[in-house]
C-alpha cells in the first residue's frame, strides 16, 4: 500500500533517512534537505516550499515492505524534482522493485496535479538509470561533476579581461540568447523550454538563478557570457555559461577566473564544485589545471506527463437500414401438384 504521509510515519521515516538516495545535486551538496523536516512538513506546513512525501507499506512482503519517496515542485513552474528514495539500492533492504513502485503511484498521482514534466538528477550506473528508465523516464544529458577543496589564496580577479558586473533585467535577452545558441535543441526540450519566443529560459529560473546570484561579462554593451555562484552549509557551487563554439576555451577560463574569485571574495565556503555536460567536452585539462577533480557521474533524466482530457463524445444512435419495396409476383411451380392440368401454353 502506498499513500501520502501520516504523522504515525515518522519511525519508518527516521529508520530509513540513512538509508536513503538522494537524487538533487546541487542542494544534496550545498545544503541537503532535511528528510525528516520535509516530511513533517508535508503535513504541517513550515513556510517553506512543501516536498510532498509518499510511504510504501506491504505487510507479509519479505522484499519490498516500506520505502518512502521525496518529489518537490519548483516554483511556479508545471514541473518536480525527485528528491529522495529509500531505501536506497546499495542498502541492505534496497530493492529496483521499491522504488518502481513508489514512482509508479507518484507518475498515476501527479496526473491530476498539473505538473507536465518530472526531472531526476541519478548517478551514472546501470542499476539506478534502468530502475528509472522502467517507469518512462528518458535519458537527455550527461555530467561530470568537478570538485576543487581548495583554491589558491590569491584572487583570479587580475586575470581578467573582460567586465563583470551583476545581471540586471535589461541582460534577460542576451541570456536567452547565449542559452538558445550553449544548449542542444534535444536539452531545451528535455527542459521544456519553447524556444526564443517562449517563456524565460531555464537559465534565468534554474535553481542557481532562484538561490544564488548570475554575472555576465561584458565587452561594452555585448554580454559575452555568464556565471552563476551559489554557497551552502557544506560548500559553494559555480556554473558557466558560454558558446562552446568558439574556437578557444578562453571565454570558459574568463567565467571560471570570475565565478572563483567571487567565490573568494566573499569567503564562502569550500569545497567549490562545478558540472560539465556531455556537450561541453574538452575541459578536462582546464578545470585540471585549476586544481579541480572528477568527483560523481550524473545524468540527467526527465519523465513527460500525461495529462488527462474528458472529451464528450456523442452517443451512438442504432441505425435501421431502409428495406426495398417487396412486390408480389404470380407464378407457376415447376412441379404442379399430381391431378392438375398444366395450361395449354405449356403442354409439348
Amino acid at each position: 500500500m502506498i499513500r501520502p504521509f501520516r504523522p504515525g510515519d515518522l519511525y519508518l521515516i527516521q529508520r530509513l533517512n540513512r538509508q536513503a538516495t538522494k537524487f538533487h545535486t546541487i542542494q544534496t551538496l550545498l545544503h541537503p534537505h532535511s528528510v525528516m523536516r520535509a516530511a513533517l512538513g508535508f503535513a504541517i506546513p513550515w513556510g517553506d516550499t512543501k516536498i510532498n512525501t509518499y510511504v510504501l507499506r506491504q505487510d507479509g512482503h519479505n522484499l519490498v515492505n516500506s520505502g518512502f519517496l521525496q518529489v518537490q515542485k519548483r516554483p511556479a513552474c508545471p514541473e518536480a524534482d525527485v528528491l529522495c528514495l529509500a531505501p536506497g539500492l546499495d542498502a541492505p533492504a534496497g530493492h529496483p522493485a521499491t522504488w518502481h513502485k513508489l514512482l509508479s503511484f507518484y507518475l498515476h498521482d501527479v496526473m491530476a496535479r498539473g505538473i507536465l514534466r518530472i526531472y531526476a538528477d541519478v548517478l551514472d550506473q546501470p542499476l539506478p538509470v534502468s530502475t528509472f528508465t522502467n517507469v518512462g523516464f528518458q535519458v537527455y544529458s550527461r555530467q561530470t561533476i568537478w570538485r576543487l577543496f581548495t583554491p589558491t589564496v590569491e584572487s583570479y580577479s587580475h586575470l581578467l579581461t573582460t567586465s563583470l558586473r551583476s545581471q540586471t533585467a535589461a541582460d534577460e535577452w542576451a541570456l536567452t540568447q547565449l542559452y538558445a545558441h550553449s544548449v542542444p535543441e534535444p536539452v531545451q526540450q528535455a527542459e521544456g523550454w519553447q524556444g526564443l519566443q517562449g517563456e524565460r529560459a531555464p537559465l534565468l529560473r534554474n535553481w542557481l538563478a532562484e538561490r544564488g546570484k548570475t554575472f555576465v561579462l561584458t565587452s561594452g554593451l555585448t554580454v559575452l557570457g555568464a556565471v552563476q555562484v551559489a554557497s551552502g552549509s557544506n560548500g559553494s557551487w559555480l556554473q558557466w555559461w558560454a558558446d562552446p563554439l568558439l574556437p578557444t576555451t578562453e571565454m570558459v577560463e574568463q567565467l571560471l577566473c570570475a565565478g572563483l574569485s567571487i567565490i573568494r571574495d566573499n569567503e564562502w565556503r569550500t569545497p567549490v564544485y562545478l558540472a560539465t555536460a556531455d556537450y561541453q567536452g574538452g575541459l578536462g585539462a582546464l578545470l585540471a589545471n585549476y586544481g579541480f577533480a572528477p568527483f560523481s557521474d550524473r545524468v540527467k533524466m526527465v519523465k513527460p506527463v500525461a495529462k488527462r482530457v474528458r472529451e464528450s463524445a456523442p452517443a451512438t444512435t442504432a441505425v435501421l437500414e431502409p428495406t426495398g419495396e417487396i412486390i408480389p409476383t404470380s407464378f407457376a411451380s415447376a412441379h404442379p401438384a399430381p391431378g392438375t392440368r398444366r395450361p395449354s401454353s405449356e403442354r409439348i
